[in-house]
């Protein structure tokens, strides 16, 4: 990856690209994919020159069954869960295939996916991240004196290392160690880089912290995280929604989560009016091909067009996976309106698995009989059946995986 190639993304990305154009740039790009880069993977050879909706819709289990099949270098899935399982093993992340980062998800939705990423695509994924992320203050630092990132993350990536500059220096702070062992080298962060509840933890550890930047990734941000957040150091929490398929969208100052729609194509898959199941298209990637991939996400379409100004596909809320939404009788729960009834109860922080038919509820502060009251009232409000509520005890969580309050486990 050359510096050039990143500057050029980001200066197109920042400056160069009307919202005029934002819809004939997309299809463009998407058609000239579709004809030139699809036939790479053996997979998709024989549907070479077929319009999009003719493709296949596939997902994680589909791809991981024929995993080479859907790269073009020909790399097999043994041969890439070798080179990431021995790095999340040492802790090393350097190694890559031939120049290829090879990377693991968190497999919070079960089987663990891979991603890879190729040598030059890596300067477009740091140029539109930074494009579309980086604020006008901490920009300015960047052309001053330079902007430090921490970046807590439970596995680094040569793909964030290759990022590195004397303008940009960034920090792995490894989240399989005790948060403590990182107090020191955040103290002077101007951009902190976490799943929500790491930010909640180190708000109460360095409550003197102010950063330029404040930014959720990994996982669902819940409004009473981000309310904490903010009060705790006076910034307003903005979001990455990246996956294993890719950089999926980026947050605006209007709180809004925009799709990456500069180099994805995003078909919805409507769940009721405005939740959704994003089918995605990568038309930016060419070492591995995501090409209607159906994710396991529920989104909130946001409604009319966003006061920022940026065009395109934007979000209100990434609601949480789509075991995440619980059932009552046939009724789906989505998971904004659970998080909206237990605040009702002022519940302090809690874990709701449903197993069958039974919904078990771990509390830490908050009254057990004001969630049963809130729920009830849900259920009513639903017209569907009232769970049968047990307490459990406090699940064991491991500090390096994604939390996940709310989860359908069978």
């Amino acid at each position: 990856m050359t510096g050039m190639d990143l500057v050029g993304t980001f200066v197109r990305e920042r400056w160069l690209s009307p919202p005029s154009s934002h819809q004939r740039r997309h299809q463009l790009r998407l058609q000239r994919f579709l004809s030139t880069d699809l036939p790479k993977a053996p997979f998709y050879r024989g549907w070479a020159g077929r319009p999009l909706p003719a493709l296949p819709i596939v997902d994680k289990a589909t791809v991981l069954a024929d995993f080479a099949a859907f790269n073009s270098r020909g790399i097999t899935l043994e041969r890439a869960l070798e080179v990431a399982e021995r790095a999340e093993r040492s802790r090393d992340f350097t190694p890559t295939i031939d120049g290829v980062v090879v990377g693991l998800s968190s497999g919070t939705s079960g089987r663990r996916g891979v991603f890879l990423i190729g040598p030059e695509e890596q300067p477009r994924w740091a140029g539109t991240l930074l494009a579309q992320l980086i604020a006008p203050e901490s920009l300015r630092l960047l052309r001053t004196r330079g902007l430090r990132i921490s970046l807590f993350l439970r596995a680094n990536s040569t793909l964030y290392e290759s990022l590195g500059s004397a303008r940009v220096r960034f920090r792995y702070h490894d989240l399989t160690l005790p948060l403590e062992r990182h107090l020191a080298a955040v103290a002077d962060a101007d951009v902190v880089v976490g799943p929500a509840s790491v930010l909640v933890a180190l708000t109460e550890l360095c409550p003197g912290l102010r950063p330029t930047q404040v930014i959720a990734a990994a996982e669902t941000l819940e409004p009473d995280d981000a309310r904490r957040i903010e009060a705790a150091w006076g910034r307003r929490v903005e979001q990455i929604y990246q996956a294993t398929e890719g950089l999926l969208g980026v947050s605006c100052p209007e709180g809004r989560v925009h799709l990456n729609e500069s180099f994805c194509h995003i078909e919805p898959e409507w769940l009721d009016e405005r939740r959704f199941t994003p089918i995605v298209t990568d038309f930016a990637r060419t070492t591995q091909f995501v090409v209607r991939y159906r994710l396991d996400d529920v989104l909130l379409a946001a409604e009319g067009p966003c006061g920022c100004g940026r065009p395109g596909r934007s979000v209100e809320a990434i609601l949480g996976r789509s075991d995440d939404v619980l059932d009552l009788g046939g009724t789906p729960v989505y998971p904004d309106a659970l998080r909206h009834a237990i605040a009702l109860a002022d519940p302090g922080d809690y874990r709701i698995e449903q197993h069958g038919e039974q919904w078990r509820v771990a509390l830490r502060g908050g009254s057990m009989p004001a969630i049963h009251r809130e729920l009830r009232v849900l259920a009513a409000r639903l017209g569907a059946p009232a769970p049968e509520i047990v307490a459990m005890p406090w699940p064991r969580e491991d500090v390096a995986a994604k939390r996940r309050r709310v989860r359908r486990v069978r």
